[in-house]
């Protein structure tokens, strides 16, 4: 898990008796979304075949749209699903949370985020 704002008590102890690695706001804030991305790929492609990419926009912070605060910006966003793209780990993917009544641009945002997750660069 890339990028948790917030876990209630029961779900911090799941996580915590799990094999789940989480990497929260605070640990992108301490280590960058670049060394981040690179221990969970890391973790995620230990003795596997690869990973599954589960992304919902409501972890992104775009401005002028607020799911919450503290969120990843659009940026890290990106770079986190470059990252995925250079391991070349990258199996599945699924997107959740995205409605009618979502902003357009943010629809836009997150199938350019999915691009990029399967290598589309700016060059």
């Amino acid at each position: 898990i890339v990028g948790l704002r917030h876990a209630d008590p029961a779900e911090a102890r799941v996580l915590k008796d799990s094999r789940v690695c989480a990497f929260t706001m605070t640990d992108i804030d301490a280590m960058g979304m670049r060394d981040v991305m690179h221990e969970a790929i890391r973790i995620a492609t230990s003795g596997t075949q690869g990973f599954h990419v589960s992304y919902s926009p409501d972890v992104t912070e775009f401005a002028g749209w607020a799911a919450g605060s503290g969120g990843i910006t659009v940026r890290e966003t990106h770079q986190a699903m470059e990252a995925i793209a250079l391991s070349g780990g990258l199996l599945s993917m699924d997107v959740s949370g995205l409605t009618s009544g979502l902003e357009p641009r943010i629809a836009t945002d997150t199938v350019n985020f999915v691009m990029s997750a399967f290598g589309k660069r700016i060059l």
